[in-house]
């Protein structure tokens, strides 16, 4: 099934981690036993949704055992956790705010799965003891930071199904968005498993935000547009569906539309890391020069890793519902 969604292009190569088929079966295998998985067609799912591939596109420099750790993080992110709110969960605020505290609750070190106790919270709290294993302090309040507002941003998502919020145009948009697909708590993630940690005094440079907030903006509107057929029975917040509903325009206008956001924000890009980055690099000391450049291709490779597996996923080809089993894996059985 043909899938034409935002189209771009990038001077950027694929990258692939070399442990992938290690990481997949980690993954398997670690979903199985915390019970995010559930027979034959749940399996295949997770193979042919291709999250061990996204993983090993994203960090392509992780060694095996932080590659397996990246896939066990993307195949939770998914139909145990974001998918769930794509339904009726998604709808009540309530529910959705017990169990994102529970969840900030893990990240900042204050309290145990116990808070909410299911299958995709107690699954999380054994995963993120290990993605925050050997860390730098600096790096563990940035990371925590950014997936506490990651669960935060779901239950503002939440509150504007409710009220029928509407963004006013794109950049109001996309203020929130790099925060509900927890963009920059991947780019943390990036430089813990590819390396190369940029120094907090540096981290903060206006340089550094454009670039990480333009990759967020991409990977929006790439994600956005090859997700309509799910999103389009859902009616969840979507970049295609405000250009639609903005610009008075039909579907193909607005795919149109969002290709070219897309080209301008990449072209942008490369034009700041030639310009601004490169200024940036030689006024500081070589190490810290290789440093910003390692957190230029954690960027590239989140970018160019996006396009690439939304071309190759089975996730996108239709409307996904809710299998019977994954019912209770975030709120529990009969909640």
């Amino acid at each position: 099934m043909t899938r034409i969604g935002a189209v771009f292009t990038t001077p950027w190569p694929l990258r692939v981690n070399p442990h992938l088929d290690q990481a997949r079966e980690s993954a398997l295998d670690w979903m199985r036993r915390f019970g995010l998985l559930d027979g034959e067609q749940a399996e295949k799912e997770f193979v042919d949704w291709r999250l061990a591939e996204v993983a090993a596109f994203f960090y392509p420099a992780a060694s095996a055992e932080e590659c397996c750790a990246a896939a066990q993080m993307m195949g939770w992110y998914f139909l145990p956790f974001d998918d769930q709110l794509d339904g009726e969960i998604g709808r009540r605020p309530g529910t959705v705010a017990a169990v994102c505290n529970a969840l900030i609750g893990i990240v900042h070190g204050v309290s145990g799965p116990e808070a909410h106790d299911t299958p995709t919270v107690r699954a999380f709290a054994d995963l993120w003891s290990r993605m925050v294993r050997g860390m730098s302090p600096t790096l563990r309040t940035r990371l925590a930071y950014h997936w506490a507002a990651y669960f935060s941003s779901q239950v503002t998502e939440a509150i504007d199904r409710t009220t029928g919020f509407a963004h006013r145009d794109l950049a109001d948009y996309f203020s929130l968005r790099a925060a509900t697909t927890c963009a920059f708590g991947q780019n943390d993630l990036g430089e813990q498993w590819g390396g190369t940690e940029v120094p907090p005094e540096l981290w903060h440079h206006p340089v550094l935000r454009r670039m990480r907030q333009l990759g967020a903006d991409v990977v929006a509107l790439r994600n956005d547009s090859m997700s309509l057929r799910h999103e389009d029975v859902t009616s969840g917040l979507n970049a295609i569906h405000l250009i639609q509903r903005t610009r008075g325009c039909t579907r193909q206008q607005a795919l149109a539309e969002a290709s070219r956001h897309a080209q301008a924000k990449v072209d942008e890009l490369v034009e700041l890391e030639e310009r601004a980055l490169s200024r940036l690099i030689r006024a500081v000391d070589p190490d810290r020069g290789a440093a910003l450049l390692g957190y230029a291709e954690i960027i590239h490779d989140w970018i160019r890793g996006d396009y690439e597996w939304e071309r190759i996923t089975t996730r996108h080809d239709r409307h996904r519902v809710m299998p019977d089993w994954a019912s209770g894996l975030l709120v529990g059985a009969g909640s």
